[in-house]
């Protein structure tokens, strides 16, 4: 199988990127996936030798930013201050022409909470009107720009292997921001609801499809109230995990505009696909249910992509109704999968083993790691001998 380790800027920069690419090659490893463009967090960092906690700089970007690609752009990268100091994406580009490992850019797209901030007017909003700042709309024009001119400056200025493009859709209502409060506790269709955007593009998009984007956001508002006005939050759609989008069936109006969100997803992608250098791959990382974030994997297969699935906390019974499903895209555009080093969601070197060996038995093309800087040195011994 072909295998990626997803690794931090900073750790490379932190640790030494020859260093870096020559331990993950030692472990057998084809190539290393850097973050290009990443959102905030706080990062136990265990590998660094000068420290252990890291707050990256949200929504900035990790390369340097062609000034005549982006010089009409109304949305601008932020670069951060350690690619003011160190091209690290550069430097893994030179040692990979010179016989090193292939270099994946990661690339956080939509996930902006800081881009979000600055361009208010761009950001996914509720059935309220509230603004979603960690999630610029995927059917806005300037956010779409932004998108594909990433695509644009990584492609042709550094020429990596693969562009892994995470977030170039709407986001989920929980788990996206930071110290999140809900005592709720908001069934799924409640979250899948929530995050129904009803921003002035979308609404105008809809319209236009002959859709009333107001009726819908009125019926909205009043099936989320009637969720969270009693003592426990009422199902309104049961079968809500089983149905998927099916689900709204009986609502056609809802349905439609539910079903845009796919269209603007498909689209965006498929600009970025053209924008892409030829010598180029684009891939997007994503999860089976890509459709709660508007993502049709068959459709965006089509365009030209490869998709990465992640099997991140998983039974085997889940990994095998995974890899049925990558299996069944068109273009032979599944089988690249996404895994963890962690613990305790894996025991140990032994249960590690098992899930590589489960996924090569399913007929599994590939697997990223995530991730060389969170984890512990001794822990990379669980990858010995099992990636070649």
């Amino acid at each position: 199988m072909k295998s990626a380790f997803w690794t931090y800027p900073w750790d490379l920069a932190d640790i030494g990127v020859a260093q870096v690419c020559d331990e993950i090659q030692s472990l057998g490893f084809d190539a290393i996936s850097v973050a290009s463009v990443y959102h905030a967090g706080r990062f136990l960092q265990v590998r660094s030798p000068k420290r252990r906690a890291y707050f990256p700089q949200d929504g900035s970007c990790y390369f340097r930013p062609d000034p005549k690609i982006w010089s009409e752009r109304q949305i601008q990268p932020i670069r951060s201050s350690l690619a003011r100091e160190q091209d690290v994406l550069r430097e893994l580009i030179e040692l990979r022409d010179g016989g090193g490992l292939d270099v994946s850019a990661w690339t956080v797209c939509l996930h902006n909470t800081a881009l979000g901030e600055q361009y208010p007017d761009l950001v996914t909003r509720n059935a309220w009107g509230d603004p979603n700042f960690y999630n610029l709309c995927p059917s806005t024009p300037a956010a779409r720009g932004y998108v594909v001119n990433l695509v644009r400056d990584l492609s042709q200025n550094y020429r990596p292997n693969r562009i892994e493009l995470e977030s170039p859709n709407f986001l989920g209502f929980a788990h996206e921001h930071h110290h999140e409060k809900d005592m709720v506790g908001l069934p799924p269709e409640g979250d899948f609801l929530m995050a129904l955007c009803f921003c002035d593009s979308c609404k105008t998009h809809a319209r236009a499809k002959g859709i009333d984007a107001d009726d819908v956001q009125r019926r909205v508002r009043d099936m989320i109230d009637e969720m969270v006005s009693v003592e426990k939050p009422i199902r309104i759609y049961p079968n809500f995990n089983d149905a998927g989008l099916d689900s709204f069936n009986n609502d056609n109006e809802l349905k439609a505009y539910v079903d845009l969100r796919k269209i603007h997803v498909s689209s965006l992608i498929a600009a970025a696909k053209e924008a892409c250098h030829p010598d180029v791959d684009l891939m997007l990382i994503d999860g089976q249910e890509g459709w709660l974030a508007g993502c049709d994997h068959h459709a965006i297969a089509q365009i030209g992509l490869k998709i990465m699935l992640c099997a991140y906390d998983m039974e085997d019974c889940q990994v095998e109704k995974l890899m049925t499903y990558a299996k069944s895209l068109p273009e032979q555009a599944g089988g690249q999968i996404g895994l963890r080093l962690g613990y305790p969601e894996y025991a140990g070197a032994q249960e590690f083993a098992a899930r590589l060996a489960q996924l090569r038995a399913l007929g599994g093309k590939g697997v990223n790691i995530y991730n060389y800087g969170l984890v512990p040195k001794g822990r990379l011994s669980w990858l010995s001998g099992q990636l070649s």
